[in-house]
């Protein structure tokens, strides 16, 4: 998906490599906070000289409607350029 590249997939941990957060501290502590906040998502770790943001969840709340509303709305938000469409299908091959 344009933007991100998946770095690792795991059942309740997904890692990825985000350009955009290269380098800029606010948006990745932005981005943390905001997805922290998602009903199932457990922690958020980013790490912006790299550009990585690490998202540990719980499956079975993450998948919901409701979050992965919330999911793809508080991505959509921080990375226009996304497409929803791939988002979404991303987001329910990943999850």
């Amino acid at each position: 998906m344009d933007g991100f590249v998946v770095m690792d997939s795991q059942p309740g941990q997904l890692s990825l490599a985000v350009n955009k957060l290269k380098g800029n501290r606010d948006l990745t502590r932005q981005i943390q906070a905001e997805l922290a906040a998602i009903r199932g998502i457990q922690r958020v770790s980013t790490d912006p000289d790299l550009g990585l943001l690490v998202v540990v969840y719980e499956k079975s709340q993450l998948t919901s409607f409701t979050s992965l509303l919330a999911l793809k709305a508080t991505i959509s938000t921080f990375f226009p350029e996304v497409d929803s469409m791939k988002l979404a299908f991303w987001l329910s091959q990943c999850l």
